[in-house]
């Protein structure tokens, strides 16, 4: 590919190759946030089981002081997977997956 006579384009080179050197922050915090909803297995499927909600799972985790931030779809995707995994282990069967729907309101008559 012929060079390019363009100024600045060294420090375009410098600037992405600098990027590329530094993963973004929370890329590599994907294995810690699933660590963690692993070693809460037990008490999150509880919660669940109780009739906890999502959000109050996620807002109590919080609460407790672990500062590891995570979404509300993390948390329900990835203990999905450990639900299933364990259900293979274990054959203790897996809860249903949970729904993202809304409920209809009924409109005012």
């Amino acid at each position: 590919m012929p060079e390019f006579d363009v100024p600045g384009l060294g420090r375009a080179r410098m600037a992405l190759t600098e990027l590329a050197r530094n993963p973004r922050a929370s890329y590599g915090q994907k294995q810690l946030k699933t660590q963690l909803i692993e070693s809460l297995y037990t008490e999150i499927r509880a919660a669940r089981m109780a009739g906890h909600t999502w959000k109050k799972i996620m807002e109590s985790i919080r609460k407790s002081g672990v500062v590891i931030r995570f979404s509300l779809v993390f948390l329900q995707k990835s203990f999905a997977e450990i639900d299933k995994r364990y259900e293979k282990e274990t054959g203790v069967k897996a809860l249903p997956p949970a729904t993202c729907r809304r409920e209809k309101k009924s409109p005012s008559a």
